[in-house]
């Protein structure tokens, strides 16, 4: 048990080890279905509340009824900050690009027809004049793909640097920009870039905090405001000392580590992205319709003290962008969740330790499952598998929201799919092996019956060494030497000893019993062993009893074939033997050793001194519940034994008895004799049995009390002390 143990826990570390090395080599073979099982994170866990930090004006399709089709006269925009502004806004956050002039200012409509327009007002002059009154912070784009040549440039309002930096760059690099119109960018408190990258699969789980544009680096629309709101004028990038990164863990790995705002942690991934820890579906924030701020519509505790980020909702101008809650949710809630989860420091990460940990949990959970397994049976492993992902599930689940911590989902999922299949086959190769050794043990040993009653229940410990109460049983051909010589042909004889032990054979199994090996004309066998039998010495004596039935069968065929009878001699005893596979490595059997198997040899031995065919021992005989007819043979102390035994003569079924019970009661009497040392009495005892009903029995205890009387014993206890086998 303890090999195939191991063999269990041997194959679960190959598969561990698998494992661990396509995660460690393979980084970005999994990450897209690992990304989709921490979506579903997500969705279990459900909507959380928000911090009331923020609040969202959208530029909605109610807003567009009512004040026009997008884009709006740049006046419309400015009165919809004074609005926000003079309601008590903390700061304003414009998911809006101004690259172009307004075209609807009326100055510029006078010009366009040749009219005077020294008088008229110009509406990015307007809309400059309230960004350079309120706390704006302007957005732009970078272009990643197309280099576009242009003398705008956003403001670099933070002292940004870079720590242990090394060769290789991580942070995202713009080859373009669409950036505001001077007049309104130089009199905004500061601006932000609104990229946003979704994964390979459309769906944004991180975002970029900073991008590089012609070697400097720019903060996001939500990292600046953020940094504004912290007061903070300087921002540091570190990265890893060691070239140890989150994702994988080798010599030459470099990456971002974190980032740090004044004293503020600021966590992100290799390239300097904020996962995001989504609040739910769409608008999980308040919203108010900009068309309600623009009239003054709106309660002013909707944004008194708040962060105010005013973008598009409506259907045709909307950034739409895919997110693990929602398809369809406006870009602006995901600039929204990112300043959130900053102000509320309530980050998802992937830790330093992440592979560490992730090895660990692929390691330590193929070993768990794999004990576990060992121990279960075959039809719970199914439903053990299913537990194990349900608790790893929420077990990863509960890191994510509790500590922020990001792991590796599809690994500890495959790891327990893996080791089920593994421990399956190796349950099944080695329960095959193991059901092959026991038919190759015992198909000629015992039925088919108990063939697969021992598959059944029998375990894998069957073949180990145990001792246990066995009743075990020699038969033995009379004078097998005298026949081999009369036959003269070894195929003769083969064929005379098939005819015998076939049905000898036969009816052992029919008890239930074990036949254990054949000795040339001798039969060894036992009950109780493998398997367990009830009423085992009753069963012995009942196929004792039947062999010599079927004996006169058999040498009716013998006598017709080749004028040969055989007759036997059977010793039957109870005790405890020690029983298992025994041998070399190389060539083994199941078998019983013990002082007790000893016994049961000498017992058969003895058949022939008292001229009967079944002798049992006192410690069967005590075992019995079944009627037979039974008479005490003598106390005996056999060869290699120090203690005697009282040993009995079975004689046949109770009902088929040929002995009269006062020939049983005179031969008690005559034994009692014989045992109190009164030989003369029990020789006349014995010689009126004989004169009766002649037999090898009463003979010998005429010889053995005529002895006696002659030559008288000394402290006689009626022990007959054999010498020979």
């Amino acid at each position: 048990m303890l090999k195939k143990y191991f063999i269990h826990l041997l194959i679960s570390a190959i598969v561990a080890s698998a494992l661990v090395g396509i995660y460690h080599k393979f980084p970005n073979s999994y990450q897209s279905v690992d990304n989709r099982l921490r979506d579903f994170l997500f969705i279990a866990r459900g909507e959380r509340e928000h911090t009331n930090q923020l609040a969202i004006v959208t530029i909605d399709d109610k807003s567009l009824a009512e004040l026009g089709q997008w884009p709006w006269e740049r006046v419309k925009i400015a009165q919809i900050i004074q609005n926000l502004d003079s309601a008590g806004a903390l700061i304003i956050g414009l998911d809006v690009v101004f690259a172009e002039i307004d075209k609807t200012s009326p100055d510029l409509i006078a010009n366009l027809y040749g009219l005077e327009s020294d008088n008229l007002p110009n509406y990015d002059t307007i809309l400059a004049q309230v960004i350079a009154a309120t706390p704006v912070v302007l957005g732009y784009f970078f272009d990643l793909d197309k280099v576009k040549n242009t003398d705008r440039f956003p403001p670099l309002e933070a002292d940004i640097s870079e720590n242990n930096f090394q060769q290789n760059e991580f942070l995202p690099q713009a080859k373009g920009i669409d950036a505001n119109l001077p007049i309104l960018q130089q009199q905004a408190l500061s601006a932000g870039f609104l990229n946003n990258m979704p994964d390979d699969d459309g769906i944004i789980r991180s975002v970029p905090l900073l991008i590089k544009y012609q070697e400097q680096m720019y903060t996001s629309m939500s990292f600046e405001l953020f940094r504004l709101l912290e007061e903070s004028p300087s921002i540091k990038v570190n990265y890893f000392k060691t070239g140890k990164s989150n994702l994988i863990e080798t010599e030459s790995a470099e990456g971002i580590s974190h980032l740090n705002l004044g004293e503020k942690h600021i966590p992100s991934n290799d390239w300097g992205r904020l996962y995001l820890n989504y609040l739910g579906k769409k608008q999980s924030f308040p919203y108010i319709s900009a068309v309600d701020v623009f009239k003054n519509n709106f309660d002013p505790d909707q944004v008194e003290g708040k962060v105010i980020l005013v973008g598009a909702t409506a259907v045709g101008i909307s950034d739409i962008r895919a997110t693990p809650f929602d398809s369809t949710t406006p870009g602006i809630e995901v600039h929204a969740t990112a300043l959130e989860n900053m102000l509320d420091k309530n980050y998802v990460f992937k830790p330093d330790w992440a592979f560490g940990a992730d090895t660990s949990f692929i390691i330590i959970t193929a070993l768990l499952l794999s004990s576990l397994y060992f121990f279960l049976p075959a039809w719970l492993i199914f439903l053990t598998m299913l537990v194990s992902l349900y608790l790893m599930f929420n077990l990863l689940s509960h890191i994510l929201f509790q500590y922020g911590f990001i792991l590796n989902i599809i690994f500890p999922f495959l790891t327990i799919i893996m080791v089920t299949i593994s421990s399956t086959l190796a349950n099944y190769f080695l329960e095959t092996r193991q059901k092959n050794l026991i038919k190759a043990n015992f198909a000629r040993k015992v039925s088919d019956a108990v063939v697969e009653d021992i598959l059944k229940h029998g375990g894998s410990d069957i073949l180990i060494g145990q001792e246990k109460e066995i009743t075990m049983f020699f038969s033995d051909v009379r004078s097998f030497t005298n026949i081999s010589e009369k036959l003269g042909s070894p195929k003769k004889l083969i064929d005379l000893l098939n005819i015998y032990m076939t049905p000898m054979v036969e009816e052992i199994m029919k008890q239930s019993g074990t036949v254990d090996k054949f000795i040339g004309d001798a039969i060894m066998a036992y009950w109780n062993a493998p398997h367990s039998v009830d009423n085992h010495a009753d069963k012995a004596v009942t196929s004792a009893l039947n062999q010599m039935q079927q004996l006169a069968l058999v040498n009716q065929e013998l006598d017709k074939k080749y004028h040969i009878p055989i007759d036997i001699g059977i010793g039957i005893n109870t005790g405890v033997a020690t029983v298992g596979e025994m041998g070399s490595s190389g060539r083994s059997d199941y078998t019983i050793i013990g002082d007790s198997v000893n016994l049961a040899s000498r017992l058969e031995g003895l058949n022939k001194m008292y001229g009967s065919h079944i002798i049992i021992s006192e410690f069967t005989k005590a075992k019995l519940t079944g009627d037979y007819l039974i008479r005490e043979l003598d106390l005996v102390q056999v060869k290699g034994k120090l203690k005697p035994v009282t040993i009995y003569e079975v004689i046949g079924f109770a009902v088929e008895s040929n002995l009269s019970d006062k020939e049983m009661d005179d031969y008690k009497n005559a034994l009692l004799l014989y045992r109190e040392g009164n030989f003369q009495d029990a020789l006349k005892r014995f010689q009126d049995l004989q004169q009766q009903n002649p037999e090898t029995l009463y003979d010998l205890y005429i010889k053995r009390s005529q002895a006696y009387i002659s030559n008288p014993p000394e402290d006689f206890n009626g022990v007959f002390i054999q010498t020979t086998k």
